[in-house]
């Protein structure tokens, strides 16, 4: 049989057309022939090759194949020899890479070209040098930190302190900083991205050093550089903590080639042109095989063509051993492999070829790969065909062009469309430092191309005005570049989701995917459990994933699983199958359930699961839980010890020989089998799994950048204020300048007309400084607005806070099976609500508009109010979440607005959650949640920000949300967050309507709000104390910051309780005010008391608090008289509204009011303090006598009650204190107290002042006669049997939690006044003192 035919079709030639019989027969082939003979008749051309073996036919063509090579060494050697002569300035191996030793802090890669620093500041060189001619080499940045890129000689040393350029024979350039560096530093270049490409130039011969960023140069960084004998430079780079980069010596083809330059590592030109012509023959071959499998589907005849095709085919694999065989030893050069291989297969063909043509040529030669090299071998190909396609797509955008991003990703495409190579990709590739996230992420323009994009004069924000339609004109021009791209990527995951190629022996590619997918997840939110960077240590992520990619990663995770919701499970719920959460199908490694710990859940709801599954089923799930902890039962000492603790290649640290990671080993239930099942994945478990990713993924790292994001719009709401407000005085003080000028123009000098002239000077220039920032961030914004925030993923975090709503009320109607949820659905509720709510927004209002989320909203409102004291829920992580949850809402009117739609039955859950006792619970959110209710109903209450008494005007600020994060960007709780005022008179009522029905409720309630109050202020007062006396000790104090910290959120707590208590007695005011309540009489007293004391505290005399306030400290700026004292006061005005209103010329001394003036802390100058005008003398409380049973030495005493009469008030005592150095007066805060509420201030003293000269005599009790508990009461109750004594309140106050007397611990069996009324017996109680438990 003759091969010149299938020769010609992969060969391009026939060599066996003029083949030479000198050349080809000789005697040795001759007596192999097969039927050779000795016939003198020569035979016909054609007869010798049919006569020819096929065997001895291989021979000719690999004889032939052997010349090819040689004549390429041939052609190429005077290339060769002058690439030498240009490279002869070169010492040092050929192959160039990093000369890392083992005493440096930096994680390297295979290849040693890659460095990420673990270290301060880290310096590596390259293992070669030069010392003459013009070389180069490229660096390509994976992040934008602080390093340092150049040269430096092999004398230099290196530290933590000392970089690149910092030595005399060393010269770098740092582009965060925008330095060159040479001993000295000098400003110089553009300031780099991610994604840059870095190249770095020098001419040894002209002694000068330059930059190029993306193949633009920067300019001459370094002329008259040292140079002479001895002196070498080698590529070297310094960086900072967490900073990487990727080195291309000429390891592959330079990004942006210089002309002129040299690579430090030689281009291999025998290579490449070896494997040009080996992959021009592959490429044919697959083409023959590609048409052969496109005939073979349809052909099922067994007839003698077959058999001659079966020939056919066994020559051509032949044909594909040979060629393989030699391009195996050319393609594991990455240059080979990036501009041979990768360049042939992105010309060859198309995605829609591709998607159209099962049987293309690309996925022929793929099969060829795959079938005729070792598996190793392929694998490492396509590693670095990815690796080269993820560097091109992570490249820095040129113009607004993504072209060459779209034509890379497609590539991949293409390649990921070969099943075999898909599946490798999955399990082996993608998944790895972050590869997958790259590539479903869209880099952003440069800020240069967003300057052409959006001028000066196009720029807007509320501030700096401007054309607001032309400014979102270019916002929806780049959303429309990027759109494409979006849907190549979305395109590609689906690809990468196909659930159709599962077979007997391997799983579907959607299956690898999720559990790839899942496994990324989890080693992701392993950054937010405690002790973190231990287990981040040990998981399969070398770094952190940055917040862009993550947020663009999960929004189009997001959007596939919807798109697969519709298309694959039309008719099905858009939720998570609850029992999957049972049943163990999904598995959450170390994250817990809402109810605890899984193992400890089994166990004690094993009944509810035996009803939910049946007997078998759940006998099942044990089973298989049983064994997978039995066969995973591993020893974790040694990795707490430190044994084999690192399985990644750092630099200094020995790598473990162990790959697991550390969340395999917390895991009570892991997976027995790593390896996917074959088949295909069903349809809904596959589904829910990915919305169940998307849930873990926006918990773990997905939410991160959107908070970052609403800090822009924030800075820029406070440009804007500030713009406004420089506009507002500017124009103010030209009126008054122009006025000034028109009458008085007689007056008017030179100096006076050069003031003036700086005046408005100094105004144009504050505020072109502000507005060059606002214009710098509305460009900023123009991305986030069009690519990173838009408003379709701003659609897709509201379809997945819908979903996640959903999973939880189906989940709760599952009863006690409901505490098998994992922690991550409540615990995500918050963070999505803020989204939805409010970062999602990019203009700052006091109030936004929700209509695309209303129904989300309404779930998440119904949902939340049912669940806000579950006791289902045990994590406290969880009913955190909660409560925050419920923050974002009540920090909006349409989140009131929802709660108020919200069902009766949730309503009242609610009230009741919020009301339960301040012991044992987070009472200070649920305390802040109450006062969202009544924030704008309160006296002086209207905004929760602090006053100015600077500020101007007579309106307060019309501000958003304010939040107080920490440095990572999260949230730091409730009691930080500052929103705008939206009460609700409905949920008022409910408050007012269930402390009124329910008595024992109310009064536990209150006697937990008092005692907590209690508590925060006097540790308050104690912290002022202990501050003040540090300060009058020694000069120049410096305070703790966390002792400052404690005592501004004592204040603040103290503050809060107390607004508390204004709402409770404006809303339930016959909590004290009747008579006829049992306790009403403690709570009265003890309230009154409490403000008493409060109220001179802070007032007067000037005290520790006073001093304080005078100190003005930024740490205490929250410390101010307004807040405690306008609390105070509305409390007193809730507790006297009703007899204010109702008796205005009062005639008689109500129960209030003789609580309240008998308590011997009043005094009416506390009250006279808040209007800035004390008229009434202070009492000492020294020189008020206590009482003496010596007649003749006090004859003013009354012998038979031990009363003292008060002296008279207009011949006190004076107290003479230090005259304060920061005033108060309600008056000065206009934006927050109104007119009426100081009448009202007024109204109270005076009506206080005729119910005072109402009481006939004012008497105080003699010390002996005091109560021993309170020392402000006279005794009134004995207890039996021990016969101790106290006042009443105090006694029944004590009873309320213990049954003991309070003195000897005697169990108390009743309780008598001092004219024997029973008023307590431990069998039959004439006033229940213990309510009953809410």
């Amino acid at each position: 049989m003759s091969i010149s035919k299938l020769f010609v079709k992969v060969f391009n030639e026939d060599i066996f057309e003029n083949l030479d019989q000198d050349n080809y027969y000789n005697s040795d082939l001759e007596d192999d022939f097969d039927g050779g003979n000795c016939s003198t008749v020569p035979d016909p051309r054609v007869q010798k090759l049919d006569e020819l073996s096929v065997t001895k036919q291989m021979i000719i063509v690999k004889n032939w194949l052997e010349d090819k090579f040689q004549q390429i060494q041939t052609d190429s050697n005077e290339e060769i020899r002058r690439l030498y002569i240009d490279t002869e300035a070169r010492i040092g191996p050929e192959l160039a890479i990093f000369d890392v030793d083992y005493t440096t802090t930096v994680r390297v890669s295979a290849d040693r070209l890659a460095l990420r620093s673990q270290g301060s500041f880290n310096t590596v060189r390259a293992n070669c040098c030069v010392y003459g001619g013009r070389w180069m080499y490229e660096i390509s940045l994976h992040t934008k930190g602080v390093m340092q890129i150049g040269w430096a000689c092999g004398s230099c040393t290196f530290n933590e302190n000392s970089g690149v350029g910092d030595t005399k024979y060393s010269y770098g350039y740092d582009g965060s900083k925008q330095q060159v560096w040479h001993i000295s530093t000098k400003k110089y270049g553009d300031k780099w991205q991610i994604g840059d490409i870095i190249g770095v130039t020098i001419d040894v011969d002209r002694e000068i050093i330059e930059y190029y960023r993306n193949g633009r140069s920067m300019g001459v960084a370094f002329d008259k550089i040292q140079r002479g004998p001895g002196i070498t430079f080698f590529p070297a780079i310094s960086l900072g903590y967490t900073q990487g980069v990727q080195a291309n010596f000429g390891n592959r083809p330079f990004v942006y080639p210089l002309p002129g330059f040299q690579p430090i590592m030689a281009r291999p030109i025998l290579k490449l042109r070896r494997a040009s012509l080996l992959l021009d023959y592959l490429i044919n071959l697959a083409g023959i095989f590609s048409h052969y499998n496109a005939q073979a589907k349809n052909n099922t005849s067994t007839d003698a063509s077959e058999v001659r095709v079966s020939t056919k085919k066994t020559v051509y694999c032949i044909f594909a051993t040979m060629l393989i065989e030699r391009f195996t030893n050319e393609v594991f050069d990455p240059y080979v492999i990036e501009d041979v291989l990768l360049s042939r297969i992105s010309s060859m063909t198309t995605l829609a070829a591709e998607k159209e043509n099962p049987y293309s040529v690309l996925k022929s030669l793929l099969s060829l790969l795959w079938n005729f090299m070792e598996g190793d071998e392929v694998k490492f190909v396509l590693r670095k065909l990815v690796n080269a396609l993820l560097g091109t797509f992570s490249h820095t955008v040129q113009g607004v062009d993504y072209e060459k991003h779209r034509q890379a990703l497609s590539t991949l495409h293409c390649i990921c469309l070969h099943e075999q190579s898909r599946k490798f990709l999955l399990e082996s590739k993608l998944f790895k430092k972050h590869c997958l996230a790259f590539f479903l992420y869209i880099h952003p323009l440069e800020f240069y191309i967003l300057e052409e994009l959006l001028p000066d004069y196009m720029a807007w924000t509320q501030g700096i005005d401007g054309p607001k339609d032309k400014y979102m004109s270019v916002v929806e021009k780049v959303r429309k570049t990027t759109e494409s791209l979006y849907l190549v990527q979305k395109d590609f995951l689906n690809t990468l989701m196909l659930n159709t190629d599962g077979g007997s022996d391997s799983p579907s590619s959607r299956k690898l995917f999720l559990i790839k997918m899942r496994r990324y997840v989890i080693d992701l939110s392993m950054e937010q459990r405690p002790f973190h960077a231990f287990f981040f240590m040990q998981s399969s992520i070398q770094h952190p994933l940055d917040a862009p990619v993550a947020l663009a990663f999960v929004a189009i995770l997001i959007d596939q699983v919807r798109t697969l919701f519709k298309e694959e499970l039309p008719s099905h719920v858009m939720e998570v199958n609850t029992d999957f959460f049972l049943d163990g199908t999904f598995d959450y490694m170390h994250f817990d359930r809402v109810g605890g710990v899984l193992s400890h859940l089994r166990k004690v709801h094993r009944g509810d699961i035996d009803s939910h599954f049946g007997i078998e089923r759940s006998q099942q799930i044990y089973d298989e839980d049983r064994n997978s902890v039995r066969t995973n039962e591993v020893d974790t000492t040694l990795y707490l010890l430190g044994e084999n603790i690192n399985n990644m290649a750092v630099i200094g640290h020995a790598q473990g020989a162990n790959h697991s990671t550390f969340a395999h080993f917390l895991n009570p239930r892991v997976t027995v089998n790593s390896d996917a099942a074959p088949g295909n994945s069903t349809t809904e478990t596959s589904v829910c799994e990915l919305l169940d990713i998307c849930i873990l993924f926006y918990y773990s790292a997905g939410h991160k950048y959107i908070v970052k994001i609403a800090s822009v719009r924030d800075e820029i709401a406070t440009l804007n204020e500030v713009l406004m407000e420089t506009k507002y005085y500017r124009e103010d003080i030209e009126r008054k300048l122009i006025a000034l000028e028109e009458h008085a123009n007689v007056c008017m000098n030179e100096n006076h007309q050069h003031v003036m002239t700086e005046l408005r000077s100094k105004f144009s220039q504050r505020q072109n400084v502000f507005a060059t920032r606002s214009i710098s961030l509305a460009r900023k914004q123009v991305w986030l607005r069009a690519v990173a925030l838009s408003s379709h993923r701003r659609s897709l975090f509201i379809w997945l806070l819908e979903r996640t709503l959903r999973t939880l009320s189906t989940a709760s109607g599952k009863g006690a099976l409901f505490s098998f949820v994992p922690e991550v659905y409540v615990n995500t509720l918050p963070i999505l609500l803020d989204t939805v709510m409010d970062f999602s927004h990019h203009d700052i209002r006091a109030q936004f508009e929700m209509l695309d989320a209303e129904c989300s909203v309404n779930a998440a409102a119904e949902f939340l109010a049912m669940h806000s004291a579950d006791s289902r829920i045990v994590l406290a992580s969880c009913k955190d979440s909660l409560l925050q949850a419920l923050g974002t809402l009540t920090c909006h009117r349409g989140g009131i607005r929802a709660l108020e739609r919200a069902s009766k039955r949730a309503q009242v859950a609610l009230v009741r959650a919020l009301l339960r006792p301040y012991e044992n619970r987070a009472w200070g959110q649920s305390n802040w949640l109450l006062l969202r209710f009544w924030l704008g109903e309160g006296y002086a209450y209207k905004d929760s920000r602090q006053p100015s008494v600077w500020q101007g005007g007579s309106q307060p600020l019309n501000q958003g949300l304010c939040r107080s994060r920490s440095r990572n960007e999260t949230h730091t709780g409730l009691l930080h967050n500052v929103a705008p005022a939206n009460p609700s008179k409905h949920f008022q009522r409910l408050i007012g309507s269930k402390l009124y029905e329910d008595e024992p409720f109310a009064t536990t309630f209150l006697n937990s709000v008092l005692s907590q109050l209690n508590w925060a202020f006097s540790e308050f007062i104690l912290l002022l104390q202990e501050i003040q006396n540090t300060a009058q000790r020694q000069e120049n104090t410096l305070f703790e910051p966390k002792q400052l910290k404690i005592c501004s959120m004592c204040f603040e707590l103290t503050v809060s309780l107390m607004r508390c208590l204004e709402m409770i007695l404006t809303v339930a005011p016959d909590v004290v005010a009747d008579d006829s309540r049992p306790n009403s009489d403690l709570l009265l007293n003890r309230i009154c008391q409490l403000i008493s004391q409060v109220l001179s505290r802070v007032t007067v005399p000037p005290g520790c608090f006073q001093f304080v306030v005078d100190m003005c400290s930024a740490d205490l700026n929250a410390v101010t008289h307004f807040p405690i004292i306008s609390a105070a006061l509305g409390i007193l005005l809730a507790l006297l509204r009703n007899e204010m209103d109702k008796d205005v010329s009062p005639q008689k001394v109500t129960r209030i009011s003789r609580a309240f003036l008998t308590d011997p802390s009043f005094q009416f100058a506390t009250l006279e303090f808040a209007l800035g005008e004390i008229r009434t003398p202070l009492l000492e409380q020294k020189e008020i006598p206590r009482g003496n049973f010596d007649p003749s030495t006090r004859p003013n005493i009354d012998p038979l009650t031990n009363d003292v009469r008060v002296p008279n008030p207009n011949n006190s005592k004076r107290i003479r204190a230090d005259p304060p150095i920061i005033k108060f007066a309600l008056n000065d805060y206009p934006t927050h107290v109104s007119p009426d509420e100081i009448e009202d201030v007024r109204q109270l003293i005076e009506n206080l002042r005729i119910k005072q000269s109402l009481l006939s005599d004012i008497t105080l009790p003699s010390e002996d006669s005091l109560c021993p508990i309170c020392c402000a009461k006279p005794i009134t109750a004995v207890f039996t049997p021990c016969k101790h004594q106290s006042c009443s309140d105090c006694i029944m106050q004590h009873m309320m939690n213990s049954k003991v007397c309070f003195y000897c611990k005697t169990t108390i069996q009743t309780i008598e006044t001092l004219d024997g009324t029973l008023i307590y017996s431990n069998l039959e109680t004439t006033q229940s003192p213990v309510p009953e438990s809410a």
